[in-house]
């Protein structure tokens, strides 16, 4: 295949994770947010687990960090992500999660000890800019609470993101992956039934078709699919085009959650879109390494909202 091929193939990973804010919200509508979060969980982890045995299952090292790691992601990140939906807007959500980047350039900088350049403090700023402005210009109360859980989902995906720094050499990126969500699985799956029996939220035994395909499709498509088709592509695909394309991601996330939500973009919408793209292209490429290709967290520097991809050992900031 060629270059090109690999491009269409990264893109079509960048599309799902666009899309997958926008489909949760869709689901919403029929699902309680802890019973969507179990569904998208366990089709993804389904998923995982037949590519990876069809590959051939490999026992990974260090199974209680795996563990560790998937309880920051998926379960708190998808999970604050998830519940935040219910409060917020699909638009806001796309553009909030890029401050997982942001808050990955801080603990990286702290617990990883990297040098953070002046072109990543720009990056920074422009990021932060950007998600202030979609407060409409009012910072006090131009946030809700489903914002607020938005950006803390994000700061458990990036502490996720650290946290794998260690791991990731260790371990092959579809093993990786299948465990952390087998865990994030575990962990979610007793909280559905805790919510049904305490009556916050109805047993999914009514819910339309059209909202399990939706919930199905995130997890399946937008998590799983995704994560195989950027892991297949990116070793072929350049550093800086591998960044371009995923910048794409909540570029995606807004013009689906107007097409198929019907939700309002603003002028402040658009200017903070513009700022936060801004910012994370800023943000610098990482070195090629043998691990580059295993990366399924941030691509080459820039990391899709609440991804799913292990970083590198060392990413450079």
């Amino acid at each position: 295949m060629s270059t090109g091929h690999f491009r269409l193939i990264l893109i079509a990973a960048a599309a799902g994770w666009g899309c997958a804010t926008t489909a949760t919200k869709y689901a919403l509508a029929g699902f309680g947010p802890v019973t969507m979060l179990s569904v998208k969980l366990a089709a993804a982890t389904a998923v995982l687990w037949a590519v990876l045995l069809v590959r051939g299952a490999r026992t990974p090292p260090a199974w209680r960090r795996l563990a560790l790691l998937g309880l920051m992601e998926p379960a708190l990140a998808y999970g604050g992500l998830t519940v935040g939906l219910t409060l917020t807007t699909a638009t806001n959500a796309s553009l909030l999660g890029v401050t997982e980047s942001c808050f990955v350039l801080v603990l990286a900088a702290v617990f990883l000890r990297e040098r953070v350049r002046s072109r990543s403090l720009l990056g920074l700023v422009l990021a932060v800019a950007g998600v202030l402005a979609l407060s409409g210009g009012d910072i006090g109360s131009g946030f809700n609470a489903g914002d607020l859980i938005v950006v803390a989902g994000s700061a458990a995906a990036a502490l996720y993101v650290t946290l794998a720094a260690k791991v990731a050499p260790t371990v092959d990126a579809v093993t990786m992956t299948t465990y952390q969500f087998t865990f994030g699985t575990l962990f979610v799956a007793p909280l559905a039934p805790w919510a049904w029996l305490t009556g916050r939220e109805a047993v999914p035994t009514d819910v339309a078709p059209r909202y399990w395909l939706a919930a199905l499709f995130v997890g399946g498509i937008c998590f799983a699919l995704s994560f195989l088709l950027y892991n297949r592509a990116i070793r072929y695909v350049p550093a800086g085009m591998a960044g371009l394309i995923l910048n794409m991601v909540p570029v995606i996330g807004v013009l689906t959650a107007v097409a198929f939500l019907n939700e309002t973009l603003t002028v402040w919408h658009l200017s903070g879109a513009v700022l936060v793209v801004a910012g994370i292209m800023l943000f610098p490429a990482v070195k090629k390494t043998d691990h580059t290709h295993e990366r399924f967290g941030a691509v080459e520097a820039r990391i899709p909202p609440h991804g799913l991809q292990p970083p590198l050992k060392t990413p450079s900031v």
